[in-house]
């Protein structure tokens, strides 16, 4: 009983912003929530009305759009770099590994803000500003996501790599048939968190894509949220609750292989 009061709690906790978001939105216009406080929406229309001011008064639209595709090539291009190098790492050997792997964790040790003006150099030298190559690409080497696979792949029976090579499978078809298929939990749960991971990041699209055409969610919310916005509260909470709507959907449809893969990755490797 102890532990659901406390489960209770804890969920109490961490839903309660994002409902007082939802009910600052969906409330009546000019009764300051602060005057008449409420756990309640009081209405609808009001807060259609502002979903609807903020995607035909601003550039939302086009920041959702740059967000989307900022997240999912990210997305794609992590799964792809760190399952191939996992792959390898975790079923083959070869010269230098011990010393190439760690190399890899000691870079998990470096902080972000050491790292970020030298590649925001390389990728002015690249002419990369304001572009989505420049936005995605630093981005496409995670040593988080190479550790978690390795420890999936690690756990793949040797017979069954044999078996698809005496099958006629070669180097690749392997990787793709047999890796691939064996670590979907880890997979999907790499995605997802480099999913929150990139939706949310602020400052490298705010360093490398300065163009108002090139804005992500978070930097359209972070106009919104400046101290001399002039824009009312419900409104800003608008823009709040829209750029929190994607990651709450995925983690809502993927939650199960977050707990499995997470669970995986702690008990096996």
């Amino acid at each position: 009983m102890l532990k659901w009061i406390l489960a209770v709690c804890i969920a109490i906790v961490a839903v309660f912003p994002i409902w007082w978001m939802f009910n600052v939105v969906f409330s009546e216009p000019g009764v300051p929530i602060s005057i008449n406080p409420r756990l309640y929406p009081t209405s609808l229309g009001a807060g259609l009305n502002n979903i609807l001011i903020i995607f035909t008064e601003t550039d939302y639209l086009r920041a959702y759009y740059v967000s989307v595709m900022y997240t999912l090539l990210t997305i794609a291009g992590i799964l792809l770099f760190s399952s191939m190098a996992a792959f390898e790492f975790a079923q083959f050997d070869f010269p230098g590994k011990k010393l190439l792997f760690g190399i890899v964790m000691l870079s998990l040790m470096v902080p972000t803000a050491v790292t970020i003006i030298p590649t925001y150099l390389l990728t002015v030298q690249l002419g990369w500003l304001n572009t989505m190559q420049g936005l995605v690409v630093p981005g496409l080497a995670s040593a988080f996501g190479l550790f978690m696979l390795i420890q999936f792949m690690k756990n793949i029976p040797p017979e069954m790599i044999e078996a698809a090579r005496l099958d006629g499978a070669n180097h690749f078809q392997v990787y793709w048939h047999v890796a691939l298929p064996l670590s979907k939990n880890a997979l999907i749960t790499l995605a997802i968190l480099t999913f929150m991971k990139t939706w949310g990041n602020y400052i490298w699209p705010l360093i490398v894509a300065p163009s108002p055409h090139m804005y992500t969610v978070g930097q359209v919310v972070g106009l919104f949220n400046a101290p001399y916005s002039h824009t009312t509260v419900d409104i800003v909470m608008t823009a709040n609750l829209l750029a929190a709507v994607p990651p709450l959907v995925f983690f809502l449809i993927f939650q199960r292989q977050i707990v499995e893969g997470i669970a995986h990755s702690g008990t096996k490797g």
